[in-house]
């Protein structure tokens, strides 16, 4: 039930020269920040948290939570344009914002991203204000079979992933998979790190990432200009084109509310995050369409999915930390910890004693959303002609961002090193039709399947008959062979039609 008394101090609390300064800060800040390759929303947030210091507890909140938000579509940016994506959540994104742009829509790629944030965003904030407590209550009871389960779900894209090959898709996602489990588990014991300190966390994700995506397309450009050169777009990138893009996601009912469901519960989840939104979002979106085959070679719906769902999930994610005092993504733990900083610790206490700020942040949220068009349409403006520079331009360019990408996260030339490497090994695959994406997609979720079934072994003594006695559990293992079954399912259908 909204406390109309709270709601109407919140307002009032945003009605101020600074707080407005702040919000508008903070969008820019976010945007600029997700764009970057390598700097994080969780890096970029903890950077500007000594920046608060100064602000009051209302100005700190919304200014990093602004951050927050639109680092999810800054992200989407150089996942379309360069196929880097500025961040991990925006990764499933370039799956068809790439090829998109390399035809010559870049705009409208841009633009499909832009509108779909806003309106994932939108639909979690209303959530968020309307029904926090329920979802809430419900996702903190996601444990870690649960919590496997959940990986394991989004690594059943794999399964589709292949054009023409199951089985390259399936070995490409594997590789990703075991880089997954370098380091140092979690029961203490130290798995392969080839003698180096700089593994015992494991393969740095960022930087194997921009390896994969970004610097192997830089080999291409080099050795292969033909087959990398975009075509001429006909529109000139004209505004117009970015305008439309940005309505389009209107189009797609069935795909907005799958992804904006799927973006907010998981986003809630402890610990799940935007990244696993975005790719389950997309899978889930891919298995329902009518054809499933044009995903990956440009399809509008795969540029969709998963920036909504991202999105999305910023709303669930705050959801649990603010209800219950659970960061339901990293970033949203650094913002807990500036939030108890400044005097506001999350949990029911904060409910009882603060209502008034909950309700100012939520609706600076809803205004961030509109500000996001106006910064956003600037954004992808200024940027949006990179797509069309020479390659002789454009390959230092990509180079010295993904240097400064992988550099920047544990200031490592160590890390360049590790982009290299698999920079050169995407290279290869590309060559040899191995889709690169399955092994991003390995590696992004593969820890967390490694850390959870860990965690359920040792919770529950090696007794897995858990994943079907618990009901979320079996639930989930229901929906994850249906979702592996169904692309072979179809296939079959189809090739009885044919031959009838």
């Amino acid at each position: 039930m909204l406390d109309f008394g709270a709601l109407q101090e919140g307002l009032f609390l945003l009605f101020n020269v600074n707080t407005a300064v702040f919000l508008v800060l903070g969008v820019f800040l976010g945007i600029f920040a997700g764009a970057i390759p390598g700097l994080t929303t969780t890096t970029a947030i903890a950077i500007l948290v000594p920046l608060t210091y100064a602000m009051g507890a209302m100005d700190a909140l919304v200014f990093l939570a602004c951050i927050y938000v639109a680092a999810m579509f800054g992200g989407s940016i150089t996942a379309i344009l360069i196929n880097t994506p500025g961040t991990p959540a925006a990764a499933s994104t370039a799956f068809d914002g790439y090829p998109m742009a390399k035809r010559g829509e870049a705009e409208r790629a841009l633009g499909l991203a832009l509108g779909s944030s806003v309106i994932g965003g939108t639909f979690s904030y209303v959530f968020l204000l309307l029904a926090m407590w329920p979802i809430a209550y419900f996702a903190i009871r996601f444990g870690p079979p649960e919590m496997f389960l959940l990986a394991l779900m989004g690594l059943s894209i794999i399964a589709g992933l292949g054009k023409g090959s199951f089985w390259k898709a399936f070995l490409a996602g594997l590789f990703g998979i075991l880089i997954s489990t370098f380091g140092i588990a979690p029961t203490g014991m130290i798995r392969p790190h080839f003698g180096t300190p700089w593994m015992l966390n494991g393969v740095p994700q960022i930087a194997t990432m921009i390896g994969l995506l970004a610097f192997s397309e830089l080999l291409s450009i080099l050795n292969d200009k033909p087959s990398s050169k975009p075509e001429e777009d006909t529109s000139k990138h004209k505004s117009m084109e970015l305008i439309k893009g940005v309505a389009e996601p209107l189009k797609y009912r069935k795909t907005t509310i799958i992804s904006c469901l799927i973006g907010t519960f998981i986003g809630a989840l402890p610990a799940a995050g935007a990244s696993i939104a975005a790719f389950i979002s997309y899978n889930q979106v891919k298995q329902t369409s009518k054809n499933p085959e044009t995903f990956g070679t440009g399809n509008p719906e795969g540029v969709v999915a998963p920036e909504i769902a991202n999105s999305a999930s910023t709303g669930g994610a705050l959801a649990t930390t603010l209800a219950f005092g659970i960061p339901g993504s990293s970033a949203v733990a650094v913002l807990m910890s500036a939030m108890m900083l400044h005097g506001m610790i999350p949990g029911p206490r904060l409910f009882i004693d603060q209502m008034p700020i909950i309700y100012a942040l939520i609706i600076a949220l809803f205004i961030s959303q509109v500000l996001m068009i106006v910064l956003g349409v600037f954004f992808c403006k200024t940027m949006s002609n990179i797509i069309n520079v020479p390659p002789n331009i454009l390959a230092p360019t990509i180079a010295v961002l993904c240097v400064i990408g992988s550099f920047a996260l544990r200031t490592s030339f160590f890390d360049v090193g590790i982009m290299i490497a698999f920079g050169v090994v995407g290279y290869f695959m590309k060559k040899s039709d191995y889709p690169v994406f399955a092994t991003v997609l390995g590696l992004v979720l593969g820890q967390m399947a490694d850390n959870n079934l860990i965690r359920t072994a040792i919770r529950f003594r090696s007794d897995f008959s858990v994943f079907f006695t618990r009901p979320i559990s079996l639930a989930l293992v229901i929906l994850t062979v249906i979702m592996v079954s169904y692309p072979f399912i179809m296939h079959q259908i189809k090739k009885r039609k044919k031959q009838a």
